[in-house]
C-alpha cells in the first residue's frame, strides 16, 4: 500500500499490506487509539486501494484515487460526527444525510464497482441505539462492503460490536516521528517544545504550530500556575481559544503541560524555558491540577462549560483528596 506522507504506525501498515495482498481483508476494521495521530488518513487510504486499479495501490493519481482523495468516489461513505459532536441514529421514516439509517440505507442499494468502502470516523458518539442499529449491518454484511470503524474512546463502543471487528490498535506518535509531522508540513516553529506538548497527536502538534497558539496556551497555563502558586485572580477567559480548537484538545495540551513538568520534577531534569514560568513547585498540588483536567477531559460527554468547571474544580481543589479522579460535583 502506498504509505506517501503518512508517519509512523509501521506495525499497522504492514498489517494492512498483508490482508490486502493476501485478499484476507476482514468485513469489519476497529481503528482505535487516541486521536489525531493519522488513524483516518490511513484508513482513507486503505479504502482508496480497494478501487485504484494500479499494480501498487493506491496510486493518488488515477481517477479512482483522486475521487476518493475529493470525497466524491460514490462507493467510498463516510460518517461522521456532525457540527453537535454526535453521529445520530436518523429517523426510521426518515434517514437523513449523515445518520447511521442512512448508511444503512446507502449499503442496502447496488453500488457501481461492485463493492462498498465505508469509513465511520469518531464512532464513540454514536448513541447506544445508533450502536445496536449499527450492529445489526455488521452481522449481516453486505456483500463487498469493507468497513472501518474508528474510536478514540474504545471503551465507548459497545462489546458486542467490538466482538464482531478485528481490531488494529494504534499507538501515539513518538517525539520524533512528531518532530517529522512538523517538519513535513514546513512550519517555523520549536519541534522540541512541539513534541513534548503534543503528547504523540500530529493534530495538536499543528495546532500549536500555527499563529500565537503557543502564547495563548502559556497565557491560560501562567494564570492557573499563579493562581494554585500564589492565590492570584483566577478569570480563565476561553472565548478567543474556542474559536481555535476542540475543548477537548485544549484540555490534552494542558495535561500534556503539566505532565512534562511534574516528569521534570520527579526527574531533577531541566525544563524548557517555555515551561519553567509555569512551573508549580507544590508536587501535589501539580499532581491534583493533572488529574482535574483528567476529569474534566473524561466529562466532555456531558456537555460541561469547560470554563466554569476548571474554575470550580481550582477553587476546590484543597478538598479533592489527591487519589482517584475528583467528581465533577466538586464544582
Amino acid at each position: 500500500m502506498n504509505t506517501t506522507g503518512i508517519i509512523g504506525h509501521k506495525r499497522q501498515l504492514d498489517v494492512l499490506n498483508l490482508l490486502f495482498w493476501n485478499n484476507t481483508i476482514p468485513h469489519t476494521l476497529l481503528f482505535a487509539g487516541m486521536a489525531g495521530i493519522g488513524k483516518k488518513l490511513i484508513a482513507r487510504r486503505f479504502l482508496a486501494a480497494l478501487f485504484c486499479k494500479s499494480d501498487s495501490p493506491p496510486c493518488l493519481r488515477c481517477p479512482a484515487c483522486l475521487q476518493a482523495a475529493g470525497n466524491t468516489l460514490p462507493d467510498i461513505i463516510e460518517l461522521a460526527p456532525d457540527e453537535k459532536g454526535t453521529i445520530p441514529i436518523g429517523s426510521t421514516d426518515r434517514s437523513e444525510e449523515g445518520s447511521v439509517r442512512w448508511l444503512i440505507d446507502r449499503l442496502s442499494k447496488k453500488s457501481l464497482s461492485g463493492k462498498f468502502g465505508v469509513l465511520i470516523d469518531g464512532a464513540e458518539a454514536i448513541s447506544i441505539p445508533g450502536q445496536n442499529a449499527l450492529l445489526k449491518m455488521i452481522e449481516e454484511p453486505q456483500e463487498g462492503a469493507h468497513i472501518i470503524i474508528i474510536t478514540a474512546n474504545k471503551s465507548l463502543i459497545l462489546p458486542t460490536i467490538q466482538s464482531r471487528c478485528t481490531e488494529l490498535p494504534f499507538n501515539p506518535l513518538s517525539q520524533e516521528e512528531i518532530k517529522q509531522v512538523v517538519a513535513f508540513q514546513a512550519v517555523s516553529s520549536d519541534p522540541e517544545l512541539i513534541s513534548a506538548l503534543s503528547g504523540g497527536s500530529a493534530e495538536i502538534a499543528l495546532v500549536l504550530t500555527k499563529g500565537d497558539m503557543l502564547e495563548i496556551i502559556s497565557g491560560i497555563c501562567r494564570e492557573i500556575t499563579m493562581y494554585l502558586s500564589r492565590g492570584a485572580r483566577l478569570e480563565l477567559d476561553l472565548t478567543s481559544m474556542q474559536k481555535k480548537i476542540s475543548m477537548d484538545s485544549l484540555l490534552s495540551i494542558l495535561i500534556n503541560v503539566y505532565r512534562t513538568i511534574l516528569a521534570s520534577s520527579i526527574r531533577n531534569a531541566p525544563l524548557h524555558s517555555y515551561l519553567a514560568d509555569l512551573k508549580i513547585q507544590d508536587r501535589q498540588k501539580l499532581t491534583k491540577l493533572i488529574k482535574i483536567l483528567l476529569a474534566l477531559k473524561k466529562g466532555l460527554t456531558n456537555n460541561l462549560n469547560i470554563r466554569n468547571a476548571l474554575k470550580g474544580m481550582l477553587y476546590s481543589i484543597d478538598s479533592f483528596d489527591g487519589f482517584g479522579l475528583p467528581k465533577l460535583d466538586l464544582i
